[in-house]
């Protein structure tokens, strides 16, 4: 598996594991976030979604398709822009903010492999 390849099979993880805390214990994230006990099905309905892309992540990588790789990049940079202007309308708390990190750092770490990838196969042709 690749160096990128790596990145995004590690992060599918992370995607796992939110998604299934989402699916079935959505309330144990509720106080973190700073909401009180979540009972609203749409949450389940995002983390039955996040699961889907999860596995996109994970199958994505073992297959090593790189023009997905970058799609991420781009997707999960823009998670901070729209948690950013959700915050700034009111309509989410600015712990979301923070959060959004975990994925901008995802992606910039994948952007770096990336460019690791390239230039390493640059160098030896």
């Amino acid at each position: 598996m690749s160096y990128p390849a790596k990145t995004v099979y590690y992060f599918s993880f992370y995607m796992m594991a939110l998604s299934l805390t989402l699916l079935c214990v959505p309330n144990l994230l509720a106080p973190l976030l700073g909401y009180t006990e979540v009972s609203y099905i749409w949450i389940r309905v995002i983390g039955m979604f996040l699961l889907f892309l999860a596995f996109d992540y994970w199958v994505s990588a073992r297959e090593g398709i790189v023009k997905f790789f970058y799609l991420t990049v781009y997707t999960r940079a823009a998670i901070i822009v729209f948690m950013s202007f959700f915050v700034w309308m009111g309509w989410l708390k600015w712990v979301f903010i923070p959060l959004s990190l975990i994925d901008f750092c995802g992606a910039m770490w994948t952007l770096y492999a990336l460019y690791k990838h390239k230039r390493r196969r640059w160098v030896n042709t």
